[in-house]
């Protein structure tokens, strides 16, 4: 049976991106919430006669853009967004940690990840909001002055009652698995393969086929927002490309549609 002639298109693709130099796989996003492809030039007519109608057009400036919206975040989607690999390796967090004193001593739930003064060291009022800060020694506590042994914070002799409240900010390190993504001011997202997965449906037949869109080559801009709320849907992570002409030829993206059931 022939491929169809007239069909519909609703399943949003599957997005997969190579790198062109090497022509391997970057990543394929399984998790897309919509998928666009975007087609565009300019026309300009001359222009005569009474009432100065057009005559004859002149279509130029062809172009075409890649639109696609992730349902979730991905780090090698971030990497290529940045032109930053991703990073698995420990690093220093920020940390504030509420504590109870007891006896004129409060345990930081982690270790610091250096040793001596932390970030901040504070009193809390009643209400929560930071009090009178304390400051750090490395001998023995003095008023107004806590001391850190491992996880432990020392504190002057009966200065701060049993059961107050003091909050701590430090850095502490994570494991050797974590994931860090950087953006830099000199590093801009490069151009891809990107080839788009989808489905049609038969007009007449009803019957469901594979369609596949190849794009040899791909900007992808730098633009992207994370939006955090406390209501609504999670963030999404957007991703647009712009299409470029080959530099050995003209075709700018190709559709195949294809039975997958036949394929060799």
């Amino acid at each position: 049976m022939t491929t169809p002639q007239q069909y519909a298109v609703r399943e949003v693709a599957l997005a997969t991106f190579y790198d062109i130099q090497t022509g391997k796989a970057r990543v394929q996003l399984q998790n897309l919430k919509t998928s666009g492809l975007e087609n565009s030039a300019e026309t300009v007519y001359a222009r005569g006669g009474r009432g100065n109608a057009k005559i004859v057009g002149f279509s130029s400036n062809r172009e075409g853009k890649v639109k696609l919206q992730d349902a979730l975040i991905t780090n090698e989607a971030l990497a290529m967004l940045t032109s930053n690999n991703v990073a698995i390796a420990s690093a220093n967090i920020y940390q504030r940690d509420e504590l109870v004193v007891s006896s004129d001593a409060a345990a930081l739930k982690f270790t610091p990840a250096a040793a001596g003064s932390l970030i901040s060291v504070y009193k809390l009022n009643p209400d929560g909001t930071h009090g009178s800060e304390l400051a750090y020694t490395a001998s023995a506590a003095a008023s107004g002055k806590y001391t850190v042994t491992g996880k432990t914070l020392g504190f002057f002799a009966d200065e701060i009652a049993d059961g107050a409240k003091v909050v701590a900010y430090y850095k502490t390190e994570t494991d050797e698995d974590a994931s860090t993504i950087t953006v830099s001011s000199d590093k801009f997202a490069g151009s891809f393969k990107v080839v788009l997965d989808c489905l049609v449906r038969d007009a007449y037949t009803k019957q469901d086929y594979a369609a596949q869109i190849v794009i040899n080559n791909a900007k992808l801009l730098d633009s992207f927002k994370f939006s955090m709320a406390s209501t609504g849907d999670p963030t999404m992570l957007d991703l647009e490309l712009d299409i470029l002409k080959p530099i050995n030829g003209n075709d700018m993206w190709t559709m195949t549609v294809y039975d997958e059931t036949l394929l060799a």
